[in-house]
Parts: C-alpha cells; sequence; structure tokens
C-alpha cells in the first residue's frame, strides 16, 4: 500500500511540470502584456527605451524555454518570483492570503458534507413522496444558480434587508456564513442528486432483497447496506470538489471582499502579472491531483477488491 502511494505521488511530478510548461508558453505567445500594465501602474513614458527596460528587469527579452528554465530552478524550491506591480515575493502573498481561504474553503467542505449526505440518504429513503419532491426541487434550485449570483443574492437579503449578516470581510464566525454557503450550495445540491441516484440503483441489487428477508430494519438497510455500497462514485464527487470549492473561492472572495487567494490572484489575472498567474495555476493543479491522490487512497481503504489489486500488484 505505501508503494502504490508513492508512486501516486510520482505521477503528480510530470502533471505539475506539464502544467507549469503549458501555463508558461501560453502567457508568453498571447497578447497579455504585462508590461504595459507595468507602466500604467508606474505612470512612466511608454517610450522604447522605458519598454525595452522593464522587459529586461523582468528577463522577457529572453528566449522563451531559457525564462523557464530560470523559472523552474526556482519553482522547484517553492520560489515562484516577485510580483511584476508590487515587487513582492509570489510565494509570500500566498502563503499570507492561503488560511482565508483554507478557512473559508473548510467551512463551505463542513456545509458540504454535513447537508449533502443526509438529504441524500433522506431523498433516497422516500423516493417520490413529500420530503423527496422538496429536496429535489431545492438542488434544481442549486444546480442552476451561479455562486456568485447567490452570493449578492444573500448580501441583498440578509446583509442589506435583514441587517442579521456583515456583507464584506472576515472579522468573526458570522462573517463566513454567506461566503461558505455561497461556494458550497451548488456542489452540496450536485451531491444529493449523486447520492439519492446511486442509492437507488443500490437497492436494484440482490443483497439488499436478501437484508429485508433477513428481518433489517429499515435505517439499517439505507445505512449500512445501501449508503455504504454507494460510496464509491459519492468519494469521487467529494474529492472532485475539494478542489472545486478552492476554485469558487476565487469568485465569492471578490464579491464578499475577502483577502485571501482569490482576490489576490484575481488582482493579478488583471494587472497580467504573470509570477501570479503562474504560481496560482500551479497550487490549482496541486490540489486537483492531491484530491485524486487521496480520492485513490480511499477507494482502497472503502473497496477491498481495490486494495487486494494493489497488494497483488
Amino acid at each position: 500500500m505505501l508503494s502504490y502511494i508513492f508512486q501516486r505521488i510520482l505521477y503528480m511530478i510530470p502533471i505539475l511540470f506539464l502544467s507549469s510548461l503549458v501555463i508558461f508558453i501560453a502567457l508568453r505567445v498571447s497578447n497579455i502584456d504585462p508590461v504595459t500594465q507595468y507602466i500604467i501602474h508606474s505612470n512612466l513614458p511608454p517610450t522604447p527605451e522605458v519598454i525595452q527596460a522593464i522587459q529586461h528587469d523582468f528577463g522577457l527579452d529572453k528566449p522563451i524555454m531559457e525564462q523557464y528554465w530560470l523559472w523552474l530552478k526556482k519553482a522547484v524550491m517553492l520560489d515562484f518570483g516577485n510580483s511584476y506591480i508590487t515587487g513582492r515575493s509570489v510565494s509570500q502573498d500566498f502563503l499570507y492570503f492561503l488560511p482565508q481561504t483554507l478557512l473559508l474553503g473548510g467551512c463551505a467542505f463542513v456545509i458540504l458534507l454535513f447537508f449533502s449526505i443526509p438529504l441524500g440518504i433522506l431523498s433516497a429513503m422516500y423516493r417520490d413522496k413529500i420530503p423527496d419532491f422538496i429536496i429535489r426541487f431545492i438542488c434544481f434550485l442549486g444546480v442552476s444558480t451561479p455562486s456568485f449570483w447567490l452570493a449578492f443574492l444573500l448580501i441583498f437579503v440578509f446583509s442589506i434587508k435583514l441587517e442579521w449578516l456583515p456583507p464584506l470581510g472576515l472579522e468573526s464566525a458570522k462573517s463566513l456564513i454567506m461566503p461558505a454557503l455561497s461556494i458550497a450550495f451548488m456542489s452540496m445540491c450536485v451531491n444529493t442528486r449523486l447520492i439519492r441516484s446511486n442509492m437507488l440503483e443500490v437497492k436494484k441489487e440482490r443483497h439488499l432483497l436478501y437484508a429485508k428477508l433477513r428481518g433489517l430494519n429499515k435505517t439499517t438497510i439505507n445505512l449500512k447496506h445501501t449508503f455504504y455500497n454507494a460510496l464509491l462514485p459519492i468519494v469521487t464527487s467529494f474529492g472532485m470538489h475539494l478542489g472545486e470549492i478552492i476554485g469558487w473561492a476565487l469568485v465569492v472572495e471578490n464579491v464578499f471582499a475577502i483577502s485571501g487567494v482569490g482576490l489576490y490572484s484575481v488582482q493579478g489575472f488583471a494587472n497580467h502579472d504573470y509570477p501570479i498567474i503562474q504560481c496560482f495555476v500551479i497550487v490549482m493543479c496541486f490540489i486537483f491531483t492531491l484530491c485524486n491522490l487521496i480520492i485513490d487512497i480511499l477507494y482502497a481503504f472503502l473497496d477491498p477488491r481495490i486494495r487486494r489489486n494493489i497488494e497483488e500488484s
């Protein structure tokens, strides 16, 4: 098992390498010009001499592959360079803003787990009955509602009209409620529908009939036999939503003016700041590949057949 985990960790290296190469080249062959943004922010005259000097300072006058090699040597040491606009270390800025984003994402994931699992089970237990219809209607609204629109709606209702929750910032536990719910709501609804559909599929299996014939109560059948055997696709969905939650934080942090990685990265995108963009893409790729690794490990623990195949290989 340990060798399998180590092997999967090694697979992450070429993925991150290719991702960094693609984003590095894509930025430099596109029409995105960080020099122009730097000139605008610095109130410098856009003369050819000034442009040439800035390109030299940023290292943009070198061949692309030479630029990539110089960047890669520092990136493997977790040094992603300095921001073109602020001149500060991108790695240090990310570490400074990351706790806010992790806190927000963690709260969103707790909401996702806390609501989607019981709602999915309840919907499957009461199929085509009133609780099922209500839950399915909520899920239909949830998967059709963009997170940023829900964020504005929550601010309008709970901050402007009712004045129950603070609209901006992340000053207290109450400040977490609306942004975390905005991030989690769509994923929660998707997972609820997935849990329901998987449990209904498992209910068609023959071992469920045998469990009923043995006289087991309905709760035991639904939780121990139906839900447990429907877990593998659900675990996959939860793992992918981990990365998705961090991605949605990119948008929601801007709506609620939360000083996290999302707000910082959007400013980097707006300023065509190559080091920030490259660091953000690498971090997101790492999060998604790490989530896939966690999913594969959970698979082995949940399904003895997969664990046996791993041990035999």
